[in-house]
């Protein structure tokens, strides 16, 4: 590997896996940039510039897109870290694999080597060392990064989750509300005194929530016969 180059594969680890899921269903005979937009949702002119390219480099395909035989033992997991290892050694200076050995944990030199020898800007290193990560790392329990490989659990809480608030709304009963108040009468002395006489007045303010059932409102105008009114 000469160590002139000022670019360095930048492939999405995104694209990375859904390409090689896509390969391992069904290998293309000719990678074409129409073939990668369908895979990969993007517009073919996005493809030809920023996924064929790298491809090519890393050796998948050739320079007409014609898939080689170092893409059909990527897409089989028992080769993956060999071949990861094969485009490391083909695609990077030894110098460089000698200082970011571990880019897994601390992507700072991979990051440092790559500004230093490509003399590119911060987001096109930050790429280079992401994709260089991956190929280190040669990993395909790291398929998904920012999410378990394995959806499934996160999936299935989602139904739990709506049972368990079903019930908690079930067994919440109607909020129901009554506050009585009662004015007592005060004499010219200014003493206050209640008497069962016609002089006493009473006012009452129920307040009865809007989701309380016929039974209970019943209940409460039973209640409040029995001690309001000392009905039995």
């Amino acid at each position: 590997m000469t160590e002139n180059k000022t670019s360095f594969p930048m492939l999405p680890g995104a694209h990375w896996w859904a390409l090689r899921d896509k390969f391992k269903q069904s290998i293309p005979g000719v990678v074409t940039d129409s073939y990668l937009a369908a895979t990969l949702n993007m517009q073919p002119k996005s493809a030809r510039a920023n996924v064929l390219p790298y491809l090519m480099d890393i050796g998948l395909i050739d320079k007409d897109g014609k898939t080689q035989e170092l893409a059909k033992a990527w897409r089989d997991d028992h080769q993956y870290a060999e071949v990861c290892k094969e485009i490391r050694e083909k695609v990077y200076p030894e110098n460089l694999l000698a200082a970011a050995t571990n880019p897994g944990q601390d992507r700072t030199p991979a990051e440092r080597w790559f500004a230093s020898n490509t003399g590119t800007g911060a987001s096109a290193v930050r790429r280079m060392a992401q994709f260089y990560t991956i190929l280190v790392e040669a990993d395909i329990a790291k398929k998904k990064p920012d999410a378990p490989a394995d959806a499934k659990p996160s999936t299935n809480h989602e139904p739990r989750v709506k049972k368990v608030r079903s019930a908690q709304i079930a067994e919440q009963k109607p909020h129901v509300e009554a506050t009585v108040s009662a004015t007592t009468t005060t004499n010219t002395a200014g003493h206050q005194y209640s008497s069962p006489g016609p002089s006493v007045c009473i006012n009452l303010q129920i307040h009865i929530s809007s989701d309380a059932t016929p039974d209970q409102i019943d209940k409460i105008f039973e209640s409040m016969a029995k001690h309001i009114y000392k009905e039995k």
